[in-house]
């Protein structure tokens, strides 16, 4: 009777030697299931969390390269696979043309798996919002060759520095005004033409790069396909357009500008602009380089400024028509080239 019970407790004990050895590999898989599937979440959120940086950074990159005008509050980018939401807060303004603010983006990607915990980082940076970045340094500015101001058969090609605008064209009308002429390099000539404006009439900087500082508009960007503007290729219906606004025009090309092409604002060519009879502009023309004016009958008005040459050196040109200086015009319009300029050494993730 002993022997056969011992037999039965050995065969009792393999039993439960044999369960808890089971048990024992199933809490190991549980716990290497459970280790490789920690490690493997936290490889995700990694590289969900680089994810959500890289698309922090563009988002913030996009926003300072496009922000020209006025500066948003609040705008959203799609980027790959994730959304970058970048807000503007003004934190100092240091006069009426210089307002530093502080940008803020933050990237977003979501998760299959957890899609209410989408991967959040964070980027920061400050940079001044430069009102009117263009220097109202002058009438009609060419960045080189010899400049010929010469008259029509019909009537006096006049560029002139001094303010055409008045009180009542809005506050800060009749100025003192601008130099008649700006030069990067060259000279500039005038046979019968008129050419005036506060002493000295000309400025000289002696080089296209000198110029282009001076000038400050970010032409690279601006002439850009990729860059938004308002119009762009065709000249707006300006019967639909505010009285008040002046929107950035934009052809991308060479061009020759007649009555068509007539307007307010900031007009873009990023070729040869050839100004044509008839046209006419309110505001600040900007121009990859300028082409001759014929004679015509009536010649091209502007009543701002005109810059060309500023895909490099402009060749010696003939302009023939009627350039003032409107301090008005060229505020309103400088406005809607208004840029963002980050402050060195302020990049930096948010940690919230």
């Amino acid at each position: 009777m002993t022997a056969r019970g011992g037999r039965g407790d050995r065969r009792g004990f393999a039993l439960v030697m044999v369960v808890f050895l089971l048990f024992a590999v199933a809490v190991a898989a549980a716990t290497g299931y459970q280790v490789v599937s920690s490690e493997f979440a936290l490889a995700r959120q990694n590289r969900d969390g680089q994810q959500a940086l890289a698309v922090a950074r563009a988002g913030l990159s996009r926003y300072l390269a496009e922000a020209v005008g006025s500066v948003g509050d609040t705008v959203l980018y799609a980027i790959g696979n994730g959304v970058a939401t970048v807000t503007a807060k003004r934190v100092l303004g240091q006069d009426s043309l210089n307002h530093l603010y502080f940008i803020e983006s933050t990237g977003e990607v979501d998760d299959v798996r957890t899609p209410l915990l989408p991967a959040r980082r964070t980027v920061g940076t400050y940079a001044w919002h430069r009102v009117s970045p263009i220097r109202l340094k002058g009438t009609v500015w060419v960045s080189g060759g010899t400049t010929r101001l010469r008259n029509t058969y019909w009537s006096t090609t006049m560029v002139s520095g001094f303010d055409d605008a008045t009180v009542s064209d809005c506050p800060g009308g009749g100025t003192a005004g601008v130099r008649g002429t700006v030069k990067g390099s060259g000279s500039v000539s005038v046979i019968g033409a008129t050419l005036t404006g506060p002493a000295p009439t000309n400025a000289s900087y002696g080089s296209y790069d000198a110029m282009y500082d001076t000038v400050g508009v970010r032409w690279d960007i601006l002439s850009s396909s990729s860059f938004p503007v308002d119009f762009d290729g065709s000249p707006p219906n300006w019967w639909s357009i505010p009285a008040d606004s002046f929107p950035i025009v934009r052809y991308r090309g060479n061009l020759t500008a007649g009555s068509s092409w007539s307007g307010r604002g900031v007009f873009i060519v990023t070729g040869t602009l050839t100004l044509s009879h008839f046209f006419s502009w309110d505001g600040i023309v900007l121009a990859g380089s300028l082409g001759h004016v014929g004679q015509y009958t009536l010649p091209p008005r502007i009543e701002g400024m005109l810059i060309g040459g500023l895909n490099g050196a402009n060749p010696d040109v003939t302009l023939r028509g009627d350039f003032r200086y409107h301090s008005c015009n060229a505020y309103k319009a400088n406005r809607s080239l208004s840029y963002l300029e980050v402050v060195d050494n302020t990049l930096f993730e948010v940690n919230r």
